[in-house]
């Protein structure tokens, strides 16, 4: 599996401090492949290390890497510390990332594209609705419907600097949690940018603002309405359910109602693929939504079997039911039934990347920063169309407003 940071810089096998010193010397040229292999194998990590005579013994020595500069491969001298630190660094902030649980990349469908503003047309076939041709008649061609939506770019990062102090002190523990913070803040973030333009909730408010998931070409729009015909006229009762609390299956039973209600641009339903459709919603729901889904019968109805149970036809696996308690910060009752993947696209105009700088910078002159670290990523989420998520409220208020 490709990890989520990379670096320029690479290295190997756990060996002493004074090995890799005379590794560095005698190979400068292969000494990033070596530790990139250690850092790979969980081998070479800032916990259990002597940062004090890491900085001592590799301060002034001096190795040779591979880099991309204006687009040429190019070999350049370095100081090997900061290809040290920076490895491991890199290797602990993957372990951080991958170590917070998300959900939002099972609700978005993944691209990249490096543009700032991404058109996407939605096409669809439009017909005349002739039923029948007459014998010598003419067939009706068929045309194709473009509706265009834009998804936007959001760049973002933190970074980090290390004293001279922090090495020769050997402060082996702040240095390994200020590493995870930088792994674990921008999974969060992403995270929690995920599912705020999921829920649309900013758009979606009673005072809709940016930013908007929903960017059709004629202007941004409310993703989710409670009014007939909007955000379009595909949506003929909304795409929003007020006083939809979830309770029971009942509730269930009024969203698929609702997606079944969902027009084409040929204003026919829309049949979406029941190994599509999933559930979304806070922790503090997720427990009723498990019961309901687990119940072989309806409660209080004597051996009537439960359409949203294990033998019913409505049934969804628990494992698409997807629930987490930052969405609770949003709110605590809304929920989301539909097809998820459909609508909503994940956009990354840039991957996580990682740059290091060492003590042959600028900050070590000035403030004696032996290590320096950034991390950035610019990605957007937007949603591709209106009409396959429902939202539910439990009553008449939108989730930013409650």
């Amino acid at each position: 599996m490709t990890r989520p940071f990379t670096n320029a810089f690479t290295f190997g096998e756990r060996i002493s401090i004074a090995d890799m010193r005379a590794a560095a010397i005698s190979n400068p040229t292969g000494f990033l492949a070596m530790v990139q292999e250690g850092a790979d194998k969980g081998l070479l990590r800032f916990n259990g290390m002597d940062l004090r005579s890491l900085y001592q013994n590799f301060a002034d020595v001096e190795v040779k890497v591979p880099m991309h500069i204006h687009g040429v491969m190019r070999t350049i001298t370095t100081s090997a510390l900061p290809i040290i630190t920076g490895t491991i660094a890199v290797a602990g902030i993957n372990d951080a990332y991958e170590a917070v649980e998300t959900i939002g990349q099972e609700l978005v469908t993944e691209i990249e594209d490096s543009k700032k503003i991404t058109t996407m047309a939605v096409l669809d076939a439009t017909d005349s609705n002739i039923q029948e041709v007459k014998e010598t008649g003419d067939f009706p061609p068929i045309g194709v419907a473009e509706e265009g939506v834009e998804i936007r770019h959001k760049k973002n990062g933190r970074r980090l600097n290390i004293s001279v102090e922090t090495f020769l002190e050997n402060d082996v523990a702040n240095l390994t949690r200020l590493v995870d913070l930088l792994g674990e803040i921008p999974a969060e973030w992403v995270e929690e940018q995920t599912l705020k333009r999921i829920t649309d909730y900013d758009g979606s408010a009673a005072s809709p603002a940016e930013p908007y998931v929903y960017r059709p070409t004629t202007g941004a729009a409310q993703l989710y309405s409670a009014t007939a015909n909007t955000p379009g006229t595909r949506a003929p009762s909304g795409t929003c359910i007020q006083n939809n609390a979830f309770v029971d299956e009942t509730d269930l039973d009024a969203a698929r109602t609702r997606l079944a209600s969902m027009l084409n641009v040929r204003g026919k339903r829309i049949a979406v693929p029941r190994s599509q459709l999933a559930i979304l919603c806070p922790d503090a729901v997720v427990s009723n939504v498990l019961k309901v889904l687990s119940s072989e019968y309806v409660p209080g109805v004597v051996n009537e079997v439960s359409m949203w149970g294990p033998r019913g036809k409505w049934h969804i696996p628990v494992e698409r039911v997807y629930s987490s308690p930052k969405l609770d910060d949003l709110s605590t009752s809304a929920w989301y039934y539909g097809a998820f993947k459909k609508q909503f696209i994940r956009k990354w105009k840039m991957r996580f990347e990682y740059v290091s700088l060492g003590q042959n910078s600028q900050a070590y002159l000035t403030n004696h920063i032996a290590l320096q670290a950034r991390i950035a990523w610019d990605v957007e989420i937007g949603a591709l169309d209106y009409v396959y998520v429902i939202q539910n409220l439990s009553a008449a208020t939108f989730p930013k407003d409650e």
